[in-house]
């Protein structure tokens, strides 16, 4: 909401005023976890298996990069349309859908010949990829009270760094051991449990979801009423519905809203950094540290860790220390991105505990600023257009991932060195700390 709202916002009631918390929250967030680890799994499993890709298809650094940026070329535009579309669907049959079409596409590189073939079916599995982020922010925002949202978007994002750590930890040494090919099959074969998974479990919010996002009733193009999506769940208060002011719920609105841009914009330097990193931080450090490529797998399974770790904790400080502040918390994590970059790119050989430090940093920071971010844009549009303002936001976002990971390898094979390339990513951390501070986050009671 912008910060020139003035009406006051009465504190929380206590869930046993309106009725308890529904129990069905953490199982609707586990659903939403699981879709949102195999489809990650699928999108980040090139940086471990680079080096076998590398060596398959006789590629350079930025064909490498172009692997990992494929399926932001279907992903971005496909989280506009899914993110109108979960608004409109629900979450349950969104997820199914993306989940599906993910496992055939990934399954299906498995069996491609040539590197142009890859490219283009990693693209096509961006199609699925792009309903799973909309799907969970839209899952957390209605099934959680505004006091857990930061620490549950915190937890779901965990997700993306714990198939990190999942493909660093199984693809090198399932490509050692069967081939490259045999990680793409794992990770279709869980894209397809999932999909399963939701279908048999996940649950709108009873009596939550209204005729325009349901299907059911009422014409797709009117939008709902102010705090439409909240009725019937028992922690809608005062402040939430002050919420509202900053993107009056409708699609188009929040593709005007001036913070909703800025905040794409911001996320989309971020993705530059967190991207380029996990493409190329196993050749890096195989390379200029001579690391093993196991060796390299599990320092980028570390970097990953860092980040599970620090999306739910920099949610809990959100929610219970900060008093539900975001942007805060947020120009630190980008701070944070620039500084790891910035030792990495002075470092060298024989800093060995420095280099450890470095990527704990990159990790926190680069890798762990998804939780806040998707709160942040869910709560300045406000629960009713939760999912729009997800796929808006990150359709711009994946240009970064586009950018980003080829942009660093061309920049390591004109110069020969990594230096150079780490430092353009501290510029693009800088360019996105530029932009959260011009965002006016939602006034708190």
């Amino acid at each position: 909401m912008s910060s020139t709202a003035t009406a006051p916002a009465p504190a929380a009631p206590p869930a046993s005023a309106s009725g308890p918390l529904p129990r069905f929250r953490f199982v609707a967030l586990g659903v939403v976890w699981s879709a949102y680890l195999v489809v990650f799994l699928s999108r980040l499993c090139v940086g471990p298996l680079s080096p076998f890709l590398k060596q398959a298809f006789d590629l350079n650094n930025a064909q490498i990069g172009g692997l990992t940026s494929a399926t932001a070329v279907t992903y971005a535009p496909t989280l506009v349309l899914a993110g109108w579309l979960v608004d409109r669907i629900g979450v349950r049959r969104a997820l199914v859908i993306g989940s599906a079409i993910t496992g055939v596409f990934v399954g299906a590189v498995a069996l491609a010949p040539s590197y142009g073939v890859m490219l283009l079916l990693l693209a096509l599995s961006g199609l699925g990829c792009g309903f799973i982020y909309p799907s969970a922010v839209k899952a957390v925002m209605v099934w959680f009270p505004p006091q857990e949202r930061a620490t549950a978007i915190g937890v779901n994002q965990a997700a993306v760094n714990v198939s990190g750590i999942l493909g660093a930890a199984i693809m090198p040494a399932l490509a050692l051991s069967v081939g490259w090919r045999a990680g793409f099959v794992v990770a279709a074969a869980m894209a397809f449990a999932v999909c399963g998974l939701a279908a048999a479990v996940y649950r709108d919010p009873p009596g939550g979801i209204p005729s325009w996002a349901a299907g059911s009733a009422g014409s797709a193009s009117t939008p709902p009423a102010a705090g439409e999506i909240e009725q019937g769940l028992p922690w809608v208060t005062g402040d939430e519905q002050a919420d509202r002011a900053a993107v009056r719920p409708g699609f188009l609105a929040v593709v005007r809203s001036r913070d909703i841009l800025l905040l794409g914009l911001a996320a989309m330097f971020l993705c530059m950094v967190e991207f380029a990193a996990l493409a190329h931080l196993v050749l890096f450090l195989h390379l200029d540290w001579a690391y093993s490529v196991v060796a390299a797998a599990g320092l980028l399974a570390l970097c990953q860790a860092a980040g599970a770790f620090g999306k739910p904790l920099s949610g809990l400080v959100s929610d219970r220390l900060l008093g539900r502040r975001r942007k805060a918390p947020l120009l630190a994590l980008a701070g944070l991105a620039g500084l790891a970059c910035a030792i990495l790119a002075l470092l060298g050989q024989g800093h060995t505990w420095l280099l450890w430090v470095a990527l704990l940093m990159l990790g926190v920071g680069a890798v762990g600023w998804g939780g806040l971010f998707s709160t942040l844009a869910g709560e300045t549009a406000g629960a009713a257009v939760a999912g729009a303002a997800a796929g808006v936001t990150a359709a711009i976002d994946n240009i970064g991932i586009f950018i980003g990971p080829p942009l660093f390898g061309l920049i390591v094979d004109r110069t020969g060195s990594y230096a150079p390339a780490w430092w353009a990513m501290v510029g693009a951390a800088v360019l996105a700390a530029c932009l959260l501070a011009l965002v006016r986050e939602p006034r708190r009671a």
